[in-house]
């Protein structure tokens, strides 16, 4: 879908610390030999610092970045992909409050890594049935710090052809019609919900285990299941349902951004910079980007290696870093790609307008 007036107004972020791959090799947390094949450096460590204190202080800095008054947010969507707080209570009203501090409504997003990509198709909805201007404060955060999340271990036994560890991170952005200094030129979803049941596994959908009484170890629940479809035959692509799997999503991801970028009229020449889920391994950025023609270089690996993968922020902090470093200029391209659990798919392109001296 292009996009007509549609800015990121402002943009925001919280990352309170970090831990060093070395520190948690030397204590026996994360295997050394692993370590040295994935590539990661550090994860982002947010402590005792909830996701929705992380989210509201990211929602903070992009509220007062993007130069508007807090009567100008009209919707505020949150998301985040472990549990944000106790059952029954719902973070988007706390960061509603703790940000804006008006009556606009606060609706929480369950969409997992795709969610602030897709939370700027539901701006972009709403903005445009409205009333006229105004804005829309999207933010996601997660802390893996709970006791039965383990960051460095979490994906064991499935690779996803980049390995992945959980970092802690708030982020924001600041979605407006009033102009901004970077504008959406476009934006793509898509699905392969025929491969729900591979994050879903063995386990019941009903009852419900609640997620805080059982260790979170999506790895081992999504091998045990593709073991049980290569035994009952339940596929019929040669080398399992594993590579089923990664052929379907590494076809319908590059046909996403194709999608992408041919509705922002530009192409894989006119990208400066992609932003994408985090990886310690280039062999990642290269099977993401060069089916597009894109050089794997404008990929986030270094950043990305140093933060651990941020649940839903991974693309909006990239994009923060690359407008505040001045990694990106005025008529510059950036390229957001995103996938999750599910599956879900979302793209968007992003023309840097002006440099805001964040």
């Amino acid at each position: 879908m292009r996009t007509e007036n549609l800015f990121i107004a402002g943009l925001g972020t919280w990352v309170p610390g970090f831990e060093p791959v070395a520190e948690a090799v030397r204590e026996g947390r994360y295997d050394g030999e692993r370590a040295r094949a994935e590539g990661w450096t550090g994860v982002a460590f947010a402590g005792d610092v909830s996701a929705p204190e992380l989210a509201a202080g990211a929602g903070v800095e992009a509220l007062k970045r993007s130069g508007l008054d807090a009567d100008r947010i009209s919707l505020v969507l949150h998301a985040g992909t472990f549990h944000q707080g106790p059952d029954g209570w719902y973070a988007a009203n706390y960061v509603q409050d703790k940000v804006v501090g008006t009556a606009v409504p606060a609706i929480g997003l369950d969409q997992g890594c795709t969610a602030m990509l897709d939370a700027l198709h539901l701006a972009h909805g709403h903005l445009a049935v409205g009333p006229g201007g105004g804005a829309v404060l999207v933010t996601a955060a997660d802390n893996f710090g709970a006791p039965l999340v383990d960051r460095w271990k979490y994906a064991d036994g499935w690779t996803a052809g980049r390995g992945s560890v959980l970092g802690d991170a708030g982020c924001a952005a600041v979605v407006s019609t009033e102009g901004g200094p970077l504008r959406i030129r476009s934006l793509a979803l898509s699905s392969l919900s025929r491969w729900e049941h591979l994050y879903r596994g063995e386990d019941p959908v009903f009852p419900p285990r609640p997620g805080l009484t059982v260790e979170t170890s999506l790895g081992r629940r999504m091998a045990a299941h593709a073991d049980r479809l290569d035994r009952d035959g339940g596929h019929d692509a040669e080398g399992g349902a594993r590579r089923a799997v990664a052929g379907d999503l590494v076809r319908a991801r590059t046909a996403l951004a194709r999608q992408a970028m041919e509705e922002a009229g530009i192409g894989p020449a006119d990208v400066t910079r992609v932003t994408h889920v985090f990886s310690g391994h280039p062999r990642y950025l290269e099977t993401l980007l060069e089916p597009l023609g894109i050089d794997p270089g404008r990929g986030m690996l270094d950043l990305g290696r140093a933060h651990g993968h941020l649940g839903a922020g991974d693309q909006f902090l990239s994009l923060a870093h690359l407008v505040e470093t001045g990694a990106v200029s005025p008529g510059d391209h950036v390229l957001m790609m995103g996938n999750g659990a599910g599956i879900s798919l979302a793209c968007s392109v992003i023309e840097v307008l002006e440099d805001p001296g964040w």
